[in-house]
């Protein structure tokens, strides 16, 4: 099982007000920190929980309390989910959402690492629960108030870069950084970042968001993704740069049959060797190792004393990747990309309810 954490912006309360507010209902585990976004006062960090009905009761009282001492939400207030990157190695959800609470309470800390959670799921996990995302944005967009739309704290993913990324990396530069409708700016802490819902204090509706966000993760690791050898084709795009850049200039001088040596390059773009090797560099990170051959002074038939601007870059239309890991089901056994496959039906209901009630505001 995947965990959660949620973060509640609020205003009309204080810190103190709130955390005094907490203590005395007994509830533990919260973290009540001020929030850098204007006209928002506070945020209540809540520990890491699975799914289960104590997790909920906990949300629900938490809510209660901020509700009863006069919390308020405004258009500036987010509600951000994390969700784990690694399944839990814990079987017992009660148990592990009470263990949880306690350790942040004692600590301050969140509870992570080989005793509580297994390896972080693969990249090509995280590309398919991010390219589901993206191609379903328009749905998302409707679930929530307008402000949430193209809000500049939640920004929509780079579609472009999304379907090159092979890597964690890759597909954190496919984002926008933290600013971004799904975040993963907090992957070696253990969590992926969903930012788009709006705040609230309501719990049915932080409950609704964070099972939908379950699911979707859970579908694409359930229904989507298998474990095994595998090769692969792969494509290189035409262009990946802005057309007339000095890069998008190289990357279409080395995509080309056997490729582009440094002068030319160096004469193309007015820039020396080490720029343009800086370049090949960049090119190489937003695709992979095996998109681009280096051939060197020697391979050319050059000796060392040739000069290092004989070197050649090519990259490749194409190329195969061998690798052991995670990789899409095959068609005939892929699980639906729909963001509301595998959703119940009154969790279904609710959210379609939801976006006729947004519809007529």
């Amino acid at each position: 099982m995947f965990t959660f954490g949620i973060e509640i912006e609020t205003s009309g309360q204080n810190i103190t007000e709130i955390k005094n507010a907490l203590r005395h209902n007994e509830i533990n585990g919260c973290i009540v920190k001020p929030d850098g976004t204007p006209s928002v006062d506070c945020e209540i960090v809540l520990p890491p929980l699975p799914v289960c009905d104590f997790s909920f009761d906990y949300i629900k009282k938490v809510c209660r309390v901020l509700e009863s001492i006069g919390c308020r939400i405004n258009r500036q207030c987010g509600l951000h989910v994390h969700i784990s990157n690694a399944q839990s190695l814990r079987t017992n959800a009660t148990d592990l959402a009470s263990r949880s609470i306690q350790y942040t309470q004692r600590t301050g800390r969140f509870i992570g690492g080989s005793e509580f959670f297994g390896d972080p799921i693969d990249a090509i996990a995280v590309k398919d629960i991010m390219v589901r995302y993206a191609n379903a944005q328009p749905i998302i967009n409707s679930m929530f108030p307008s402000s949430r739309t193209s809000n500049r704290y939640c920004n929509v993913m780079r579609t472009n870069r999304l379907e090159t990324a092979r890597t964690i990396e890759q597909l954190r530069d496919a984002t926008t950084g933290k600013f971004s409708v799904i975040n993963l700016n907090h992957w070696r802490n253990g969590t992926i970042e969903f930012r788009q819902a709006s705040g609230t204090i309501d719990a049915t509706k932080i409950i609704n968001w964070v099972m939908f966000l379950i699911n979707l993760v859970e579908h694409t690791i359930n229904n989507r993704i298998e474990i095994g050898q595998s090769s692969e084709t792969i494509l290189t795009p035409d262009q990946l740069f802005r057309s007339g850049s000095r890069i998008g200039l190289i990357y279409s001088m080395c995509r080309s049959n056997g490729g582009c040596d440094v002068h030319d390059l160096m004469n193309a773009t007015g820039t020396t060797a080490i720029n343009i090797r800086a370049r090949v560099s960049e090119i190489r990170a937003r695709l992979s190792d095996g998109a681009v051959v280096t051939h060197t002074m020697q391979a050319n038939g050059n000796s060392y004393g040739d000069g290092q601007h004989l070197a050649r870059y090519e990259i490749l239309s194409e190329y195969q990747t061998q690798s052991t890991g995670a990789r899409l089901l095959p068609d005939n056994r892929l699980g639906l990309a729909s963001v509301w496959s595998g959703l119940s039906d009154e969790l279904f209901e609710w959210w379609q309810n939801r976006i006729v009630e947004l519809s007529r505001l």
